[in-house]
């Protein structure tokens, strides 16, 4: 009688733990969540024409040290939630002659809002971005080369989606 007493009681245990447990105990792998940039690059000469090319991206102050340049026509470039811009180096490698690699850096700096989104328990905040308006008094995007200059790579940068909400969407063209 004991047994079955105790084993009962063992079961209401299990039984009322996993109950307790709600849906939103768990995030989803397919839960939308803080979005990136989507940038994608095109031909300056054509600017219908998306453009690959060698390009490593970076945030100032790191480094591409040691870092592959692997062809691509568009990025995925995170802003910071706890900032209200972000400065990313875009690197164009090229064959230099004698077998060498060149490495042109040109300077983005992105200024923008975010807005805090309350998912669920489990999941948490996301942020979503706003690009700030492109004005004369407070141009945005900035585009900077490098000290020493050497010569930008980049000729236009458009502003496609200024709501980064999700990744569906293109957000940023550069020509080159």
């Amino acid at each position: 009688m004991k047994k079955i007493i105790i084993t009962a009681i063992i079961a209401t245990v299990i039984a009322t733990y996993f109950w307790s447990c709600e849906k939103d105990d768990i995030c989803a792998e397919d839960t939308p969540t803080t979005p990136n940039m989507i940038v994608t690059f095109y031909n300056a000469d054509n600017q219908e024409v998306r453009k690959s090319g060698r390009i490593l991206q970076f945030m100032e102050g790191d480094s591409i040290e040691g870092r592959d340049a692997v062809a691509v026509d568009s990025l995925v470039v995170p802003l910071r939630a706890d900032a209200e811009s972000v400065r990313w180096g875009f690197t164009l490698v090229t064959n230099a002659p004698g077998g060498g690699l060149n490495y042109n850096t040109d300077y983005i700096e992105f200024k923008y809002t975010h807005n805090e989104v309350y998912i669920s328990r489990a999941c948490g905040f996301k942020s979503l971005f706003y690009l700030k308006e492109n004005t004369n008094e407070e141009p945005n995007p900035v585009l900077t080369d490098t000290i020493p200059a050497d010569n930008l790579w980049i000729q236009e940068i458009q502003v496609i989606e200024s709501n980064i909400e999700d990744e569906n969407t293109e957000h940023i063209k550069i020509f080159y």
